[in-house]
């Protein structure tokens, strides 16, 4: 066993089989099938971690760096069932979010298991800042419940966060334009949505947002910033113009990495937005409304 699969053992033994106080009360603990670790490195489900699961750790640990920064944070972490994609009461396609365990999102209909079914095998791919399975629920919920008709999204990534929109803008008859930079991500995102059956209500834009976002004359529903970070307040500036009185502006990462101070600046002094920060447990999200 190499020096890593060794210390990644070492981790998951210490957390498998520590006593906690439940156990040490005689009750059960995090030694049983609940154990986040145990679950996510346990590949054949036998409730043991052999050797070759161990040696293999460290690679299924590098597949939760969502932002392939090299580290990992809480939120890329393995979670217990209920509070992900993998290992949920449901299996595939039935996801639940971190903030409420044990209650998955069952698809409503043929749509919805498809577009979640695509998250699935996109969470298994090649991935790049992708918003969490929780960040998405609310992308959706927030979409769906304004009527969204046009989403504009700065940071396609590999479209998860668009997978996410695309399952509101099915309902409302809207449709998604996201804007990247990156030829390789977008790539990725163009078959994911293919693979979700929404490429239909999905228009990418390839180029700098700087540049592209801007030539958008039309009234925006919601807007998603989720590109590069120094930038928010810049896009904030061009585009508040063109969201309609009584739409959303959304950003993500306001809690990590660390927000732009401008952008926080114009969307909480200024009379005409009210702004929530929420999931700041997570990436965090701010929600801003263009006041009427």
């Amino acid at each position: 066993m190499n020096r890593t699969a060794f210390a990644i053992a070492a981790m998951i033994g210490a957390a498998i089989l520590a006593p906690t106080a439940q156990e040490q009360a005689g009750q059960p603990g995090r030694g049983g099938p609940g154990n986040p670790l145990l679950q996510a490195f346990d590949s054949d489900r036998d409730g043991v971690l052999s050797p070759a699961e161990i040696d293999a750790a460290a690679a299924k640990l590098r597949e939760h760096d969502a932002n392939k920064d090299g580290r990992l944070t809480a939120d890329e972490l393995p979670r217990g069932p209920g509070r992900g994609m993998r290992g949920g009461p449901g299996g595939p396609g039935e996801m639940t979010s971190a903030n409420d365990p044990g209650k998955p999102m069952l698809p409503k209909d043929d749509g919805e298991r498809r577009i979640l079914a695509a998250l699935e095998q996109a969470r298994g791919g090649e991935r790049y800042a992708n918003v969490s399975t929780s960040d998405g629920r609310l992308l959706r919920e927030l979409a769906e419940s304004i009527g969204a008709k046009r989403v504009v999204e700065l940071g396609t990534s590999t479209g998860e966060s668009g997978l996410w929109f695309a399952m509101a803008l099915r309902k409302t008859g809207g449709r998604l334009y996201t804007h990247d930079i990156d030829p390789g991500r977008i790539a990725v995102a163009r078959e994911n949505f293919r693979r979700g059956g929404v490429d239909d209500i999905v228009t990418i834009v390839e180029g700098d947002a700087h540049e592209t976002a801007t030539r958008n004359k039309e009234p925006i529903d919601l807007l998603f910033i989720d590109a590069d970070k120094e930038g928010y307040d810049a896009y904030l500036r061009d585009l508040l113009p063109y969201v309609r009185p009584g739409g959303l502006i959304l950003a993500h990462n306001m809690r990590r990495p660390a927000p732009n101070p401008r952008y926080i600046e114009a969307i909480t002094t200024s009379p005409d937005l009210d702004t929530t920060f929420v999931l700041m447990d997570g990436a965090g999200i701010s929600i801003t409304l263009k006041k009427h």
